[in-house]
C-alpha cells in the first residue's frame, strides 16, 4: 500500500514538472515576443514553478522512503522544507516584478503589442494549470500531502493570476499600455497572499504546531469512551509530510489484567487512527487507584507492588473495621524466619495503605508455580479410587462423580475429581459441598495431601452424554 502511494505521489508530481516545463517556454517566447510585462512576470512565476515542481518532485520521492538510525521519524519533513523553500522564492519573484511595475508605471512606459499569441498563452496556461492543480489537489487529499497541496494550491492561485493578466492585455489593446503593469501588481499581489499562507502553514508544520486546535479534544474526547480508560492526558500531535505522530498518557484502572489493559490500547489506537490517517501512536499505560476498588483489590495490588502472590484472600467486616486473611506464597527455599519477616512487611504495608485493616492474619504457604515430576497411579489406587468416590455420593446435591484422577509427587498424592451437582444449587451451596467432599477425604485418607473437586451442573454433564 505505501510503495502504491509513493508511486502516485510521485507521477502527480513530474506531472506537474513536465506541465511546468511546457509554460515556461511558451510564456517566456510570447513575452518577449510582445514586451508585455504582464506576461513575462508569468514566465518567471511559471520558471520558479518549475523549480517548485522539480523541489517537490524530489522532495516527496525522498520523503517517502521509510525511517532509519539517522531519522527515527522518517523523512516526511522534506516535503515542508520543500514547500517554505518555494515559499521564498516566490516572494523574491514578487519583490522583482513590483519593481518593475511600479518603474513602468511612474518612470518608463513600455508599449506592448497585443496579439493572439499574448492571448493564446495566458489562456492555454488556465487550462494546464487548472488539470494539474486538480491531478495534485486529488493525490494530496488521498495521501496528506502538503508538498503536494502546496503546489496544487500555487497552481490553482495561478489561474486567477491568469485572468487578471488577460484584463491587463485587454487595457493595453485599448489603448491603456500601464493596463499590463497594474495587472503584474495585481498578480504579485495574490502571489504574496498565497505564499504568506503557504509559507505560515510549512513553518506551523517545522516547528510541530498541532495540525487543528480541536483534534486534541476530540481525540481525549473518543479515548475517554473506552471502557477501563479512566483519563487520558499529556497528548501530543506533530506532523512531518504525510504522516502524523501522536503520543499520550492513558490513565487505567489498576486492577485491569495485563492482557485487558493490552487490548484497552490497542482500542485507543483504533479509535484515534479513525480520527487521524497515516499516523504512528505511543502510548504510555498509568496504571492508577480507582475510587471503585474493593478492600480485596487493594489487598491484591498492594501484593502486586511488593513482588508478591497470594491465594484465598478473604475480608470480613467488623463495625468500621476489616479482618484480612490471606495465604501468601513464599518461596521454597526461604527458611522460616525469611518468610515470616516478608509476612511481616506485607502486613506493614497493609496497614499503611488501607488505614481501616485491624488484623491481618497471614498464612504462609509454599509457591505453586513450579512444574513438579509426577504419574498418575490409578491403575494401584483402586481402593482408595471407591472410597473417594463413596465419600462424594454421599453427600446431598451430588449427582454423579468422575474422572478421578490419583497422582503421586514425593510420595504423596494428589487428587482431582469432577463432581457433577443439582443445577438449581447456588455458587455458594456447591462451593460449599465441593470444600466439604475436600475436607472429608483429607480426614479419612491420610495419604492424600492435595484434593481438588471441580463443581459441574447436572445440565452441562446430561448434554456431554449425549
Amino acid at each position: 500500500m505505501e510503495v502504491k502511494a509513493s508511486i502516485e505521489k510521485q507521477k502527480a508530481a513530474i506531472s506537474s514538472v513536465v506541465a511546468a516545463v511546457f509554460l515556461t517556454a511558451f510564456k517566456l517566447v510570447v513575452g518577449l515576443m510582445t514586451g508585455s510585462l504582464g506576461i513575462l512576470s508569468e514566465a518567471a512565476h511559471s520558471g520558479l514553478d518549475l523549480v517548485a515542481a522539480a523541489m517537490t518532485y524530489f522532495a516527496v520521492k525522498i520523503a517517502d522512503k521509510p525511517a532509519d538510525r539517522e531519522h527515527t521519524y522518517g523523512h516526511g519533513k522534506f516535503e515542508n522544507l520543500s514547500a517554505l523553500f518555494e515559499t521564498l522564492l516566490l516572494l523574491v519573484t514578487c519583490g522583482w516584478i513590483i519593481y518593475e511595475a511600479i518603474n513602468r508605471i511612474f518612470f518608463h512606459e513600455v508599449h506592448i503589442e497585443v496579439n493572439f499569441w499574448s492571448f493564446a498563452v495566458i489562456i492555454t496556461a488556465i487550462v494546464i494549470d487548472y488539470s494539474r492543480s486538480r491531478i495534485l489537489f486529488k493525490a494530496a487529499k488521498k495521501y496528506n500531502s502538503q508538498a503536494l497541496e502546496a503546489d496544487a494550491l500555487h497552481f490553482s492561485t495561478d489561474i486567477l493570476s491568469s485572468a487578471v493578466v488577460i484584463i491587463g492585455l485587454i487595457g493595453a489593446g485599448l489603448g491603456f499600455h500601464k493596463a499590463d503593469a497594474f495587472a503584474a501588481l495585481i498578480v504579485s499581489g495574490i502571489v504574496i497572499w498565497i505564499s504568506l499562507r503557504l509559507g505560515k502553514r510549512t513553518i506551523d508544520m517545522l516547528t510541530d504546531k498541532v495540525p487543528d486546535v480541536n483534534l486534541i479534544e476530540k481525540v481525549k474526547e473518543e479515548v475517554m469512551k473506552i471502557d477501563g480508560v479512566v483519563n487520558c492526558r499529556n497528548v501530543r500531535i506533530r506532523q512531518s509530510g504525510s504522516k502524523s505522530f501522536v503520543d499520550m498518557v492513558v490513565d487505567i484502572k489498576r486492577t485491569l489484567p495485563f492482557e485487558h489493559a493490552h487490548q484497552v490500547m490497542n482500542l485507543v489506537e483504533e479509535r484515534i487512527k479513525q480520527i487521524i490517517p497515516n499516523v504512528d501512536i505511543v502510548i504510555h499505560a498509568e496504571p492508577i487507584e480507582t475510587d471503585d476498588e474493593t478492600v480485596i483489590d487493594k489487598v491484591r495490588m498492594i501484593l502486586v507492588g511488593s513482588g508478591m502472590s497470594a491465594h484465598n484472600i478473604e475480608v470480613q467486616k467488623v463495625g468500621d473495621k476489616y479482618f484480612v486473611d490471606l495465604h501468601l506464597e513464599c518461596g521454597s527455599k526461604q527458611t522460616l524466619e525469611e518468610a515470616h519477616e516478608v509476612a511481616n512487611q506485607i502486613e506493614k504495608k497493609i496497614k499503611e495503605k488501607i488505614p481501616n485493616v485491624d488484623k491481618i492474619s497471614i498464612h504462609i504457604d509454599e509457591e505453586s508455580d513450579m512444574i513438579k515430576e509426577t504419574q498418575i497411579v490409578n491403575d494401584r489406587c483402586d481402593e482408595m479410587i471407591q472410597k473417594i468416590l463413596k465419600i462424594a455420593r454421599s453427600h446431598n446435591g451430588v449427582i454423579d462423580c468422575k474422572d478421578v484422577t490419583v497422582m503421586e509427587i514425593d510420595g504423596k498424592y494428589k487428587v482431582t475429581m469432577n463432581c457433577i451437582l443439582d443445577n438449581s444449587l447456588s455458587l455458594t451451596e456447591a462451593h460449599e459441598i465441593a470444600t466439604t467432599i475436600e475436607n472429608q477425604i483429607y480426614l479419612d485418607i491420610k495419604e492424600v495431601s492435595k484434593v481438588i473437586v471441580h463443581a459441574e451442573p447436572e445440565i452441562k454433564y446430561e448434554r456431554s452424554k449425549q
